[in-house]
């Protein structure tokens, strides 16, 4: 279901995202040097890998939507630009063991079930090297989302919005995962450090908000 949705709006160029989060962007140029190995779990089109890719990093792209790798890799050739790009889901990752120096997730994990999220943990534990840091950005209970639909449990929500003019507008029908630091603690248990700071994007006169929990992870 999940897959066959972003499939669908991955071959809308309305929903392909050219430009990188300034937050993510700070993170790894924070936390990382040239020549690292960072992986972009669940890439969509592509816009944090080129980011990676130009700036020097060894990039690493996994989606599972083949139209989201396809527009990847059209957007790293338009800028003749190099990334190893792998169509498949967040919880079996097609990687060795510690082969990566960073992993970045942004908005990703909570369109998956709890237990795609918790085996999507543990592999993202498994492929960081011993020492190395994830950026892992996940919606929290504070969004509109959470609060103006009806919940199917504490943590999942199945996304009513027929706005356009809403962020949510494309999630109509989606089931979603929400957190509170509770449960991101629970998920991510296996690391040694785990900081979570909250990242809000207000709309319409800050009548409504996008909430999450930016999740600093250290192996």
């Amino acid at each position: 279901m999940i897959q066959q949705k972003w499939h669908e709006l991955h071959a809308d160029k309305r929903h392909q995202p050219r430009y990188p989060s300034n937050d993510l962007v700070s993170f790894v140029f924070r936390n990382f040097k040239s020549g690292d190995k960072i992986l972009d779990l669940g890439c969509g089109a592509g816009r944090h890998v080129k980011f990676l890719a130009e700036n020097g990093f060894k990039a690493f792209g996994v989606d599972c939507s083949e139209n989201g790798i396809k527009a990847a890799q059209e957007l790293l050739k338009t800028y003749n630009l190099q990334a190893d790009l792998k169509v498949s889901s967040v919880d079996d990752i097609p990687y060795e063991d510690e082969s990566f120096d960073g992993l970045l997730c942004y908005g990703v994990l909570y369109y998956n079930s709890k237990e795609v999220i918790e085996k999507a943990a543990k592999e993202i534990y498994r492929v960081l090297k011993k020492g190395s840091m994830a950026y892992v950005a996940v919606r929290n209970m504070d969004d509109y989302r959470y609060k103006n639909n009806e919940k199917k449990s504490k943590y999942e929500v199945i996304i009513q919005e027929s706005d356009k003019n809403r962020s949510a507008s494309c999630e109509d029908g989606m089931q979603m995962y929400f957190f509170d630091k509770d449960e991101v603690q629970r998920i991510f248990k296996d690391f040694k450090n785990i900081e979570i700071n909250c990242l809000k994007t207000s709309y319409a006169n800050d009548s409504f908000a996008d909430e999450n929990f930016v999740v600093i992870l250290r192996k």
